[in-house]
């Protein structure tokens, strides 16, 4: 008995809890194009030390001297404390979204008894751009399961269609205003405009899910943990477990401009809530160019956040 209680306190200190974190609590996240450290258990915010920021800067510069704009919220999952900058811009979504929604599935319609994973959905039009549905002409019968796993794994731009075909309406709107991103309604569209405040708030519900260790959670968790695209795992992959879901865009494709990434780090200093959302242009596989900006902020970013932010 002591051996067993000894194994769980240990691993309950190695691995602590996440905070009951709800949207309300990024209220304290201000506007602006200052660095800010702000503490959501202690209701502070100041400014980022020049010393502390200096790497920082030099990443946002970089999207700047390209002709970029970019913002982003740091949120350590047991301390409260957080780092962020032009959080309240508005940018494209493109497929960040997708990682509330299918979270959102999960949550309401199969653990809620309305809908199981082995329904059929039937694949009516395609979707260009990223995943791999549009392609199978020989398939139009899917298993929902099958077509959630797309959705974020390949960022499947026909199965989020077909998704938001079938399971659109009030329960998303209900859902998603109680994450705290109003703006995300049904009859808005499927990709909104929001920023990096916004998407992090939406992390925090699904944090939140994910934490409940449900079997919807394990599954979705898994999808998070092996996305086809994830600047963050290209940052932090080789030392940090990343559960995320990308988004991008090109502009050269008529659509606004999209190079993002946000999800959940275990990181050696402990875990985190990590929102960054751009302007740059980036369409994978074709125009890749730009990913060093992301990648480089996400970098500095990991480093602060071990500095300061952790335990």
């Amino acid at each position: 008995m002591s051996s067993a209680v000894d194994g769980a306190l240990t691993a309950l200190v190695e691995n602590p809890p996440h905070l009951n974190l709800e949207q309300t609590d990024l209220a304290i996240v201000p506007s602006g194009r200052d660095i800010t450290a702000f503490s959501v258990l202690k209701g502070t915010v100041e400014p980022l030390g020049e010393s502390q920021s200096a790497t920082l800067r030099g990443a946002i510069s970089a999207f700047g001297d390209s002709g970029y704009h970019v913002g982003f919220v740091v949120l350590d999952l047991t301390t409260g404390r957080g780092v962020s900058y032009n959080a309240d811009t508005d940018f494209f979504s493109a497929s960040t979204v997708k990682a509330p929604f299918v979270t959102f599935l999960w949550q309401e319609f199969i653990e809620g008894g309305r809908a199981s994973v082995e329904d059929v959905l039937v694949k009516e039009d395609v979707y260009g751009g990223t995943g791999v549905m549009a392609s199978e002409e020989g398939k139009s019968e899917y298993a929902l399961e099958e077509v959630m796993a797309n959705t974020i794994m390949y960022s499947d731009n026909t199965g989020y269609a077909m998704l938001r075909d079938h399971y659109d309406g009030d329960s998303w709107d209900a859902w998603t205003a109680k994450a705290g991103v109003s703006q995300a309604t049904s009859d808005s569209g499927w990709y909104y405009d929001y920023g990096a405040c916004d998407l992090a708030k939406y992390w925090i519900a699904i944090d939140s899910y994910l934490e409940g260790n449900t079997e919807g959670a394990q599954s979705i968790e898994k999808l998070f943990g092996s996305t086809e695209v994830s600047f963050l795992r290209q940052a932090l992959g080789s030392d940090c477990a990343v559960y995320a879901k990308a988004g991008f865009e090109s502009s050269f494709v008529g659509s606004a401009a999209a190079l993002n990434d946000a999800g959940i780090v275990e990181s050696p200093s402990g875990d985190y809530l990590i929102a960054v959302m751009s302007d740059a242009d980036y369409s994978y596989p074709d125009a890749t160019e730009n990913a060093y900006l992301v990648v480089d902020l996400i970098k500095a970013l990991d480093g602060v956040h071990a500095e300061l932010l952790a335990a």
